[in-house]
């Protein structure tokens, strides 16, 4: 059977920005609980890219080329604004932080970056 190509590409490149306060309190508390050795990273990560989908959140701090492989720091999930499940996963690549990716766990559409306070391990 041959391998179907997606149909967005996995990673855009994006405008060099700081983590939004949201962003930065899930890494910083996922990185605090599951791989402390992270934390010396957090004061100068930056987004370089975004989930090619355009509709979640999901950002890069590295650069990705297909066929890289990324290692599952944490899985996590927390509730967002209108109530639903979103599930957070924390990568890294090369020993550094390399993204924060985020999908609905129940299905629910719209959906966004879930409250720091609601997330648990996943």
């Amino acid at each position: 059977m041959p391998h179907a190509e997606p149909k967005f590409p996995f990673f855009i490149a994006t405008e060099l920005r700081s983590l939004s306060a949201e962003e930065y309190a899930l890494v910083a508390k996922i990185a605090a609980n599951e791989a402390p050795e992270y934390q010396k990273e957090l004061a100068d990560l930056k987004v370089v890219g975004r989930c090619g989908c355009g509709a979640c959140p999901t950002v890069f701090f590295q650069p990705h080329q297909t066929g890289e492989r990324e290692q599952e720091i944490a899985s996590y999930a927390g509730k967002d604004s209108w109530g639903g499940v979103v599930g957070i996963l924390l990568w890294a690549k090369g020993g550094h932080l390399s993204q924060l990716e985020f999908y609905s766990v129940d299905g629910h559409d719209p959906w966004s970056i879930p409250a720091e306070s609601t997330i648990e391990r996943f």
